[in-house]
């Protein structure tokens, strides 16, 4: 049968019933996993595949999983369909990042589905698992000077053979973690999983035939293929550039920029890597899997919020460049035990700024437009003697509830989540302490985290715990980027988020406090020796250390100075902007009742511009003329009037004519360079050692605030948009 010989209404009942597939696979795991990790945050996801390995349907939790089944698949496919074989009912376990997972600890389980002897399908599914073994536990290893001194990948293992679990294999499996209860538990919820899609696919087949089956699969890519392609014509030709940083590989204090230029020309879209960083010797590199994870996670709902996440159908419209060796691109024998939150996730922040931009271009889409969600993801992995006198070990997953990007319209989701998952969660407090042997302090939004702008970034979050009922201090590894600078760009003069912190307080007074009756509201509050942690970090948490973590909000869309001052206050009153932010970045002043004070404002929002016009030094010229012909959207405060050599980038605003259309604009603006702090307290407030800039790009005519970017000092300036 031929894919257009299906009827649209049998198309949409039978591709719905597959995402159903997928999604019960998915709460499979959510009722027979034993790990918080799966049942708590849903760090996991599931996928159905083509016989080929073409990914049909991703679930809705880490899209980073699921989209990178299909590179396992194909190499099984390719490598072992002699030797030892893809019979009925087996299934192949791998956490092999050189084969096509994304790190170590993200183990992927999947399944051939067979009917009447013939194999007609794949399904899989991925869960992060708190300990795969390695020197450091949680598994990240900190200091590894190569892929050697990290936990050993493991490549595809028929686990399940004719529907029989292997024992031989699961204890070699087993044997590694410092956790084999949990992850024991999550291998049988992912071979459940895979059980539960395999038989209702299967029920598919027998209900409406195999020829049908298969025709709705081949034609949801051609339906997806043809659906993105229209979206990418809709979208204007051009080229957009962001790097994105991480910092300390673990070894040295260094920093490793992710570069990505974006193409898109007609119904093709081309990413670009090939300038990033290169490899660094371990930990925070991903492989190319997790680049394109990475690009999934950005992708999917950016541009294909209202159709089908066939992320096979997607690739047939984008080309992706990269180079072997690089920090996103890694060759062995570099280790990658920390990617999908170094390399991968860098790379999620630059396709996410790229596309924003792209769509803030766009007449039509501009509103789908978003700055970069929470940048970076700073976590824990805790290991020790818990309440119950038992070893234990986690991953504390509270940085699920991150700022997610303002748009054009509307601010961005206060402790929105994370850009790569709609449907991830953030920890119970309780359930954490229930576990484990600790005692939050709190758990809250954090005041200036979002980036400023016309429209703020949302909000993200910090919490503190300290050990309790535990007689040992408590190993913790840390692990972030985002932590010397910020990671969460703004888009069209909005500042970005605020960046990753680690803090603690060493032999605090909080037990003296509690026996009083007082209450600690932060770490400021306690007597003891403040500790500044770095990005990368194994620890020890003694039992009268108190921690804290901050993670990063969303940027901001647009300048500061065009936010409604009303806004502003009502930010304020909520206890999601300072007093101090309001005045120095948005230049509101509130009264002592809290309301606005509108002269006031009006002499501070003035201020604000003759500091930029007495900072802001010009690089180069441009002659103004009288232009004519047609214009196209930049960005909210940018466009491009006319066409060929005669083209030249306008200011939306006042009209003012700055720079040639075949020139980066930035060379013909005044630009203000400053410290990072510049972008509020929550920007680097620790760490920050200069070598990083803020710098801000000014109309010449209307100083309006056109772009802010974070850079290396002395590195050259962003062309961020370039339209063909």
């Amino acid at each position: 049968m031929e894919p257009s010989d299906i009827d649209p209404i049998t198309f949409e009942v039978l591709r719905h019933r597959l995402w159903a597939i997928n999604d019960e696979a998915g709460a499979t795991i959510k009722r027979i996993s034993g790990s918080p990790i799966a049942t708590e945050a849903y760090d996991f996801n599931t996928g159905i595949l083509n016989a080929q390995g073409d990914m049909l349907i991703i679930g809705i939790y880490i899209t980073t999983h699921a989209s990178v089944q299909d590179i396992i698949i194909k190499n099984i496919l390719k490598d072992y369909a002699d030797n030892p074989g893809i019979g009925e009912d087996d299934m192949f376990i791998t956490n092999d990042p050189y084969y096509g997972a994304l790190h170590q600890s993200d183990v992927t389980c999947v399944a051939p589905i067979h009917w009447k002897g013939e194999l007609v399908a794949w399904c899989g599914c991925t869960i992060h698992q708190i300990d795969v073994g390695g020197p450091v536990p949680g598994s990240f290893a900190v200091g590894a000077r190569s892929i050697y001194e990290e936990p050993p990948p493991i490549p595809p293992l028929k686990i399940v053979e004719r529907g029989i679990l292997r024992k031989d294999l699961e204890r070699e499996y087993l044997r590694r973690s410092r956790t084999p209860s949990l992850v024991a538990l999550d291998l049988r919820a992912q071979i459940a999983a895979n059980n539960v899609a395999k038989a209702r696919v299967r029920q598919l087949i027998q209900s409406y035939g195999l020829d049908v089956v298969q025709a709705i699969m081949t034609r949801m890519l051609d339906y997806v293929e043809a659906r993105f392609r229209t979206r990418l014509r809709e979208l204007p030709d051009g080229t957009w550039r962001h790097v994105s940083f991480v910092e300390h590989d673990g070894l040295e204090d260094k920093v490793y920029p992710c570069r990505l230029t974006a193409v898109k020309s007609g119904d093709k879209l081309t990413l670009d890597f090939t300038e990033s960083a290169s490899q660094a010797p371990a930990l925070i590199n991903g492989c190319y899997s997790g680049l394109r994870g990475g690009i999934m996670s950005s992708l999917l709902p950016m541009l294909c919020f209202d159709m089908p996440w066939s992320p096979a159908g997607l690739w047939r419209a984008i080309e992706l460049r990269t180079r072997k060796g690089t920090m996103v691109d890694a060759e062995w024998p570099a280790g990658v035990s920390m990617a999908p939150i170094s390399a991968c996730w860098a790379a999620r922040v630059a396709v996410n700024v790229c596309l924003g931009k792209m769509l803030s271009a766009s007449e039509t889409l501009r509103d789908h437009a978003m700055a970069s969600w929470q940048g970076s993801w700073p976590g824990q992995n805790l290991a020790g003697i818990n309440q119950r006198r038992e070893p234990f070990g986690t991953m504390i997953l509270d940085s699920m509830a991150g700022g997610s990007g303002a748009r054009t319209w509307k601010d961005g989701v206060d402790s929105g989540g994370i850009l790569s998952s709609l449907g991830s969660a953030c920890a119970n407090v309780e359930t954490n302490e229930y576990f484990y042997p600790l005692l939050y302090l709190y758990r809250r939004q954090v005041a200036d985290s979002g980036g400023a702008g016309r429209f703020r970034g949302g909000v993200s979050g910090s919490y503190s715990f300290a050990p309790y009922g535990t007689p040992n201090p408590l190993t913790c590894a840390l692990f972030s980027h985002g932590v010397e600078q910020p990671p969460s760009s703004g888009i069209s003069g909005g500042y970005p988020g605020g960046t990753a912190q680690f803090a603690l307080v060493r032999e605090s007074n909080l037990w003296k406090l509690f026996q009083s009756g007082k209450m600690p509201y932060d770490l400021e509050d306690l007597v003891g020796t403040m500790e500044v942690a770095p990005p990368k970090a194994v620890t020890q948490i003694g039992l009268n250390d108190v921690f804290r973590c901050v993670y990063p909000g969303g940027g901001g869309y647009g300048d500061p100075l065009d936010r409604e001052p009303e806004l502003v206050v009502v930010d304020v009153q909520r206890g999601l902007v300072s007093e101090k932010a309001a005045r120095d970045i948005y230049g509101i002043l509130v009264d002592s009742g809290g309301r606005l004070a509108s002269a006031a404002t009006e002499r501070r929002r003035q201020e604000i511009r003759a500091e930029r016009q007495a900072h802001g030094s010009r690089a180069s010229g441009t002659e103004s003329h009288q232009l004519i012909g047609e214009c196209r959207l930049m960005g909210e405060y940018l466009e491009l009037v006319g066409r060929g050599s005669q083209a030249h980038v306008r200011c939306r605003r006042c009209g003012t004519i700055i720079a040639p259309g075949h020139e980066n604009y930035k060379l013909h603006t005044p630009v203000g360079e400053y410290p990072l702090n510049r972008a509020g307290p929550q920007v680097a407030p620790n760490l920050d050692d200069g070598r990083f800039v803020l710098r801000e790009f000014y109309c010449p005519g209307c100083w309006t605030l056109l772009d802010v970017e974070t850079n290396l000092k002395g590195e050259p300036f962003i062309w961020d948009v370039e339209l063909a």
